[in-house]
């Protein structure tokens, strides 16, 4: 698999001259399968950039996270949609406030765009899974899993040709950052079993994000936010950390970056997360901020 990121912002898009090493554009993922077929997470702004970068007619999944309007905003922009012959199977969450379709449609209202959606010549099929199913897209294994966020959201874990992508945004910690850090980094100055430090954490979690060659994670908060952003739905960078290490991932790439967050404030978080004394030493895992443009081969 190939991964390219075409957007890596959360909450709204932020143009300007302190985001241009990280990018301004929300959330936006392109997968490339061995045989060039054509996966897309989550259709925020970033995807308009996707679509001008594609040629002709277009045949691709579209799987969304949620429809919180940074992981949708950019899908009317997008040029595949007015090109006749396209088709793009959207994948979603079942149970949100209102139907995967509907949320898309509403965006498209004439107050808000000028045609409707029925009006694009592309062909859209609309499908809604429960959590833990699995189905294949392009040959790939894709397997949902709920995260922790306001409304229904999922993360979505590809496999094919041996390689494990894993796409796990707006997910907050079920239990606090720094008692897990703490407890971890107790437990292991200690030498407890491996055994007894997976019993802290959210099993069915760690075990979806298991050995995945790339886990791109929610990281939008520094340490210091998290503690007054409780119930928002999103992670801090040490959080992020914490499951890498906890599943054994290979690469983490921090994602869904804050606004307010310029790119060397970014570049300062990563480095306080990964100079804590909980990751201090752990050798094997590469962790990097995402960035628009970067392609990673698996």
């Amino acid at each position: 698999m190939r991964v390219k990121f075409w957007g890596t912002r959360g909450t709204r898009p932020t143009p300007g001259r302190s985001t241009l090493r990280y990018g301004g554009n929300t959330a936006c993922v392109e997968v490339r399968t061995t045989a060039d077929d054509l996966i897309i997470i989550d259709s925020g702004s970033g995807i308009c950039e996707l679509g001008n970068a594609l040629q002709g007619p277009v045949r691709a999944h579209l799987l969304i996270s949620h429809t919180h309007w940074d992981h949708i905003q950019g899908f009317p922009f997008f040029g595949p949609n007015f090109v006749r012959g396209s088709k793009l199977t959207v994948v979603g969450p079942k149970g949100s406030m209102k139907s995967l379709q509907s949320a898309f449609a509403d965006q498209m209202d004439p107050v808000y765009f000028p045609l409707t959606m029925d009006q694009m010549p592309i062909d859209l099929e609309f499908r809604e899974m429960v959590s833990g199913e699995s189905f294949e897209a392009a040959g790939v294994k894709v397997t949902t899993h709920t995260m922790h966020h306001p409304i229904a959201t999922f993360g979505y874990r590809l496999e094919a040709d041996g390689r494990t992508f894993v796409y796990a945004t707006d997910q907050e910690p079920w239990s606090d950052p720094d008692e897990l850090s703490d407890l971890v980094a107790g437990y292991q100055a200690e030498g407890r079993p491996a055994a007894e430090i997976e019993a802290l954490w959210p099993q069915q979690y760690i075990e979806w994000c298991r050995g995945a060659d790339l886990l791109v994670h929610d990281a939008q908060y520094s340490h210091e936010e998290f503690k007054t952003r409780a119930g928002w739905g999103h992670s801090s960078f040490d959080y992020a950390l914490l499951v890498a290490r906890q599943a054994a991932a290979r690469q983490l790439a921090f994602f869904h970056h804050e606004p307010m967050h310029a790119d060397h404030q970014i570049e300062a978080m990563v480095e306080e997360a990964l100079g804590a004394d909980a990751h201090r030493k752990h050798r094997g895992l590469l962790a990097f901020p995402a960035a628009e443009g970067q392609e990673i081969v698996l």
